[in-house]
């Protein structure tokens, strides 16, 4: 009876420790189907964000002026979108000077001694989000996003840039301000040159009297788009994001810089 007993109990044993094996086996298995489908999902978002950048980059290619990729289906529930932003069109908190930067605060209702904390903490190297300056907070933030940039080479695209920002260059008159935002819609100033000679006599004066330090400030076309794509797949959180760096040339966008998210 006592062999039976303990042949029995070895029977369970190996009954329990096999079934424990085939949970383990069953539940290892399910593990590696759900990391094999997330590489897979990961992979279609990527392949998703990518596919926004070629299509994005022919889109522009046929018309500079595009700044919008809408949301574009990609077949199997992957999409993509995608947008362009001109530095230019904002003053760069890196490079402008202290009177600029107090002439835009306090035209936006900002304390313009914040202009001193941006030039004190910039000192101590690059800024890159306007937050890192002391005494901003997230209202102050909201406040001058569409006005101010850490991205960018510096300059002020005329054709671009608010009015707000418009004022901060030098030789600026009011007049200058309104001719060009009101001549957007139908032909762009081109230059310098072509500026100065719609101005008043008046207006001329003052704006070339800052000739040198206005064309070392602006420009009338980007020198750079900040390029930002998306993919990913509906009914998954995974998205694959890029900021591509970009000089537009002729007929396309030259990549200077990528980071990937």
């Amino acid at each position: 009876m006592n062999r039976r007993g303990f042949a029995l109990l070895a029977v369970l044993w190996v009954l329990t420790t096999l079934t424990a094996l085939t949970g383990a086996g069953v539940l290892v298995a399910r593990i590696g189907s759900e990391t094999t489908r997330n590489r897979i999902l990961l992979a279609r978002t990527e392949w998703a964000r990518e596919a926004c950048g070629e299509i994005l980059s022919a889109r522009f290619a046929a018309d500079p002026t595009i700044r919008e990729l809408k949301p574009v289906d990609l077949g199997r529930g992957t999409w993509c979108r995608a947008s362009l932003d001109d530095p230019a069109a904002r003053l760069n908190l890196n490079t402008a000077d202290r009177e600029a930067l107090a002439q835009l605060f306090k035209a936006m209702g900002v304390q313009p001694a914040l202009a001193e904390s941006v030039i004190v903490r910039r000192t101590r190297g690059t800024l890159y989000d306007v937050r890192q300056v002391p005494g901003v907070d997230s209202a102050i933030v909201a406040h001058l996003a569409p006005f101010v940039t850490v991205r960018g080479t510096g300059v002020v695209n005329v054709n671009a840039a608010p009015p707000e920002v418009l004022r901060t260059l030098p030789g600026m008159t009011e007049e200058g301000v309104i001719l060009v935002t009101n001549r957007r819609g139908l032909r762009p100033v081109h230059s310098a040159d072509e500026l100065a000679g719609l101005l008043s006599r008046s207006s001329r004066t003052v704006f070339l009297a800052n000739y040198a330090e206005f064309v070392r400030a602006a420009v009338f076309d980007p020198p750079q788009l900040i390029v930002t794509v998306e993919g990913s797949v509906r009914g998954t959180p995974l998205v694959a994001r890029a900021t591509l760096t970009t000089v537009p040339v002729p007929g396309r966008l030259a990549v200077s810089r990528r980071e990937t998210e």
